[in-house]
């Protein structure tokens, strides 16, 4: 028999689901947190933390006729910022000196035209707006000779 149906065996044989197994871990795994917590607190370490990639928050709008990217990014200058739009995607990027990184990418359903795109940058929000293009069928009516 494997440990798991051994430990059933030595546990409740009314606790068909293994509840009383699953709580013994979890207050295992209690213990273990606090010991650790106590380690860190005794040798006055602080637990890493590591920072994200981007600060700050990217918005999308899907109107009638285009889309709306509201994108904020304290800390960095107009020519900072890369803008790159596709059919389906748009990528934003811009870095300060190392100070500050963003990094943006988001991809949508409905076809853009990237020729149409429009970007204003005032007090660290970034606005981009791009209009939307009919798809047209790809391909094509073949006449039978």
């Amino acid at each position: 028999m494997n440990r798991r149906n051994n430990r059933r065996n030595r546990a409740d044989p009314n606790d068909i689901f293994g509840l009383g197994e699953l709580m013994d871990a979890w207050m295992e795994m209690m213990q273990s947190a606090e010991l650790l917590n106590n380690e860190i607190a005794r040798n006055n370490m602080s637990p890493t933390v590591t920072k994200p990639k981007h600060e700050g928050t990217m918005s999308y709008e899907d109107r009638d006729k285009d889309i709306v990217f509201t994108i904020d990014m304290p800390g960095v200058s107009k020519k900072d910022i890369d803008i790159n739009i596709e059919e389906h995607s748009i990528t934003v990027k811009a870095e300060n000196g190392g100070k500050r990184k963003y990094n943006y990418s988001r991809k949508f359903k409905p076809a853009v035209d990237p020729e149409s795109a429009k970007a204003t940058f005032t007090n660290g929000v970034l606005d981009i707006t791009v209009n939307k293009t009919e798809l047209k069928p790809s391909g094509r009516k073949v006449a039978i000779k």
